[in-house]
């Protein structure tokens, strides 16, 4: 998903299942959040830009861009919460794409937790909001012990900060393995409003 959102670069015909207008449409909204994002940094300064070489747990970079789990990932996170996979992502997640080929589960945001289990549509992608598992008050993560490996190794301080894709946690996700976790999943089906189907065409958010 991430390297989507780019303000710069024209609809690319590859994404099944949108117009070239729809591609538009989501690319707009994608460079509107990074403008978001960018002024959220400017506003509450993180390691990086005050020059300190470890995690100050200011909680940005669980702002911008919420972690993405890898697949082998999930189930001993659910474990730690003592909670079924199944309920972990109906509680937790929601079901994501960046290209409309390969569908992943993600964190949902706070404000999302009408969407969990669902499939989000593209038009609240990029909603505002700190990561579910991310704590204001006590500024932490709820499952630092246990975190994705993106979480890990992803550190604003370091020189090409998440340049490195093979990192990212959507790249250990293939076009089975939501099947895994969701062996019903469609994106052209309702199942008991268990699931959504996409929505590229839906109205832009208002925020």
């Amino acid at each position: 998903m991430k390297e989507l959102l780019s303000s710069n670069s024209k609809p690319k015909p590859h994404i099944n299942g949108m117009s070239y207008s729809e591609q538009t449409y989501w690319q707009l909204m994608a460079a509107e959040y990074e403008a978001h994002v960018a002024q959220i940094g400017k506003q509450q300064p993180n390691a990086a830009s005050t020059n300190v070489s470890k995690c100050i747990r200011c909680g940005l970079c669980c702002y911008q861009y919420p972690c993405i789990p890898r697949p082998e990932e999930i189930e001993p996170i659910a474990q730690y919460l003592e909670l079924t996979t199944l309920d972990l992502i109906n509680k937790y997640m929601v079901i994501n794409t960046a290209d409309c080929k390969v569908y992943f589960l993600r964190w949902a945001k706070h404000g999302e937790e009408d969407l969990t289990g669902k499939m989000i549509p593209p038009a609240r992608t990029f909603d505002r909001g700190y990561c579910v598992f991310y704590d204001q008050k006590s500024r932490s993560c709820c499952i630092h012990p246990i975190r994705p490996q993106e979480a890990r190794v992803i550190k604003c301080w370091e020189k090409n900060n998440g340049m490195d894709k093979s990192l990212w946690g959507i790249t250990g996700w293939n076009s089975q393995d939501i099947l895994r976790f969701l062996p019903d999943f469609s994106p052209r089906i309702y199942a008991d409003n268990k699931y959504l189907p996409p929505k590229s065409s839906m109205p832009p958010r208002k925020y």
